[in-house]
């Protein structure tokens, strides 16, 4: 068994060549499966370290097999990059103009990739093997989704499965999980209204879709407000409406869009069945016909409890009971790491990057500059999950 003192000296050995590798990918920010030079320099390194992987579909996996019986441990970071122009002043500042790692997915490769340089080394010491799974498209498509279909959860099966992600809300040091919920559903809301168009001088000739329109956005709200108590976590918002023709004309066509977040599966349901159902009831009040449809995004992301523990565990031992934070309210973005929940047990978790006395600038800024200290805490953090039977 490593002593914690050893396996921070080893986390530590690996923190400059994680930053090197951190800043590599940071000059190469790519769309969903079009990340090409970000995958280049992951087949690379794994390549470097001496790590059998494999390339299929857009993403990487790799395994490490142990030394010890026990059960398989998966970790999955993302890669892409966001539609952000990077600020002058960075020395490893993007190369691909217009484009920004600025949600820290560059840091979660490379810790991943840092921590499996490290046991890779001491493999003989990791029970039953690691899989690390490397994964594109997370702010766009969700690549999750089809890496699960794909079978990266097998050949070998992942037992247990975790991921990270960097939190500019928290300071260095700090890890934060909760049991349980920790990112809502993301579907998103379309909404057709069609009525018929006449003279804006002679209404009682047409169906006026604007004020139908008008009508439903302010009833949907009461959805949230009674029915969905207080103590659970919802938010509809209808973002964008499009209609009309010109000033004189009444409108028989408006289109809306907008996104549902829930905080569980059965909130989702109800929610939707209720939107279809006001739906039908104004077409019927208004005498036009008003469409909805709900489009699965991701499911809610839901930490098993003994897992979300065990990172809060590892946490206190590694950093001290006061650096392991536990959330207390899920957050309403969403997270498509839900997908790998959705196969094995298992954990997400944030770990704090920022320095000084206030937060920094928040994901997907452009002034988003995480502290590169954060990667030595996300090494270990892997390394002990791994480790630990």
């Amino acid at each position: 068994m490593i002593s914690l003192d050893r396996l921070k000296l080893l986390a530590k050995e690996q923190y400059e060549w994680a930053v090197e590798t951190r800043r590599e990918l940071h000059k190469y920010p790519e769309t969903g499966f079009q990340e090409h030079k970000t995958r280049e320099i992951i087949v690379g390194k794994l390549a470097e370290i001496g790590i059998d992987y494999k390339e299929e579909n857009g993403w990487i996996t790799a395994f490490i097999p142990g030394g010890k019986e026990g059960p398989v441990t998966g970790f999955r970071a993302d890669f892409d990059g966001l539609p952000v122009t990077e600020p002058e002043g960075c020395v490893f500042r993007s190369q691909n103009e217009g484009w920004m790692h600025a949600c820290g997915h560059d840091m979660h490769t490379a810790i991943m990739l840092a921590a499996g340089r490290m046991l890779n080394g001491i493999r003989e010491e990791i029970p039953g093997g690691v899989k690390l799974m490397f994964q594109p498209a997370e702010e766009t498509v969700g690549g999750a989704k089809p890496m699960t279909e794909g079978g990266v959860m097998e050949n070998p099966h992942v037992d247990r499965v975790y991921g990270l992600h960097v939190m500019p809300r928290l300071f260095t040091g700090e890890v934060e999980t909760r049991p349980g919920t920790l990112n809502a559903s993301t579907d998103s809301v379309s909404i057709e209204v069609i009525g018929t168009s006449s003279h804006g001088a002679y209404p009682e000739n047409g169906v006026d879709a604007i004020v139908a329109a008008a009508n439903f956005v302010v009833a949907v709200q009461s959805l949230i407000a009674r029915n969905v108590s207080p103590l659970e976590s919802a938010v509809l918002t209808l973002g964008k409406i499009e209609g009309g023709r010109a000033s004189n004309i009444i409108c028989d066509r408006v289109k809306m869009t907008g996104t549902l977040r829930t905080a569980n599966a059965d909130l989702r349901r109800m929610l939707i069945r209720r939107i279809e159902e006001m739906a039908k009831g104004m077409s019927v009040s208004f005498g036009c016909e008003i469409r909805a449809n709900v489009s699965e995004g991701y499911s809610a992301l839901i930490n098993d409890k003994k897992h979300a523990q065990r990172v809060l565990a590892i946490a206190k031992e590694l950093f001290g009971e006061e650096k392991a934070l536990i959330k207390d309210a899920p957050s309403m973005g969403g997270e498509d790491f839900s997908y790998f929940l959705d196969h094995a047990p298992g954990a997400f978790f944030h770990i704090g990057c920022s320095k000084g006395d206030t937060p920094g600038a928040p994901l997907h800024s452009e002034l988003f500059h995480p502290d590169e200290e954060a990667m030595e805490i996300g090494i270990l953090m892997e390394a002990a999950l791994a480790l630990d039977k």
